[in-house]
């Protein structure tokens, strides 16, 4: 495999299409340019890295705009995916609900349990997820602003795939604390310190959430709260669609390691979601995708009635 730091060299290369993998973690600015400028050359991009352009109209207006201009430019056509923000929340649930009738609301739960055995990385578990940190503390990703960054785009996706026009967009969140020293993969959690942490990004019509992208964040210890909604798989990550209305519909998705792979299959599933995109994005229309490649076009109906 023949590597190289230069993007001048991939052009020069006139590829039919990049796969851009680089990580945008403080960096989304720089990622947009480097994509913009891929797609000014003429070469068609598909990217897993610029999160909140898996629905691009919900994205930062000045990435569209810089994007549009390369892909006129370039004559290049752009699409963004992933798994979650991605073909899980936005595919799914599209497919799902085509079926529906009345919607009265509709909430994905992702369970991210475990997280000391499936990424036991304790600088990130520590800085990014509060494990461990006293009580008061905000993980990362609340007091970063990342939660509404990267999941708002979901939700005005959803809201818009049901035809409604959202009053506000509203994130709730809470941590829990260990009620004693937990032992985990990666060391000890003490006793009154972040073990799990939950936050909802809801949708809000006429005060009520509609659309809402839910996720728990645990280390392998954790008491599980009663008041939370619980995974069919004790102690399994994945994700459950909830659709109240008629008829109501309840979806469970779980990710899978194969037997002969010691990758994550949820870095598996992402990586996957950019290379099947890749012949579609070759032969469709120069411009920037704005909807999922996958899944039906629909038109649902909300119930607007008091629960």
């Amino acid at each position: 495999m023949t590597a190289t730091g230069e993007i001048a060299e991939i052009v020069a290369l006139k590829p039919d299409c990049v796969s851009y993998c680089a990580t945008a973690v403080r960096r989304e600015d720089d990622a947009v340019a480097d994509i913009a400028a891929l797609l000014a050359s003429g070469i068609n991009v598909v990217t897993i890295s610029t999160i909140p352009l898996v629905y691009p109209p919900a994205a930062p207006p000045r990435w569209r705009t810089a994007l549009d201009q390369a892909t006129r430019e370039g004559k290049s056509t752009f699409y963004a995916t992933g798994s979650e923000p991605g073909f899980i929340s936005l595919n799914v649930p599209t497919a799902l609900l085509s079926g529906a009738g009345r919607v009265d609301s509709y909430r994905m739960d992702e369970y991210a349990l475990d997280l000391d055995r499936s990424y036991p990385i304790w600088d990130v578990l520590h800085e990014s997820m509060g494990f461990g940190k006293p009580n008061g503390h905000v993980p990362a990703r609340i007091a970063s602003g990342k939660v509404n960054h990267d999941w708002e785009t979901v939700v005005r996706y959803l809201a818009g795939v049901l035809g409604i026009e959202l009053d506000r967009v509203e994130l709730d969140w809470e941590t829990l604390l260990a009620p004693a020293d937990l032992s985990t993969a990666i060391g000890v959690v003490p006793l009154g310190t972040i073990c799990g942490h939950r936050w909802q990004l809801s949708g809000i019509v006429d005060d009520r959430k509609i659309v809402a992208v839910q996720y728990f964040a645990t280390v392998s210890s954790t008491p599980w709260p009663e008041r939370w909604p619980k995974p069919s798989r004790e102690g399994q990550g994945g994700m459950v669609f909830r659709i109240a209305g008629d008829p109501g519909m309840t979806l469970e998705l779980y990710l899978e390691q194969s037997e002969d792979s010691r990758v994550n299959p949820g870095i598996t599933a992402t990586a996957m979601a950019a290379v099947n995109a890749i012949p579609r994005v070759v032969d469709a229309a120069p411009g920037v995708i704005e909807l999922p490649l996958a899944g039906p076009e629909i038109v649902s109906r909300l119930s607007r009635a008091t629960p």
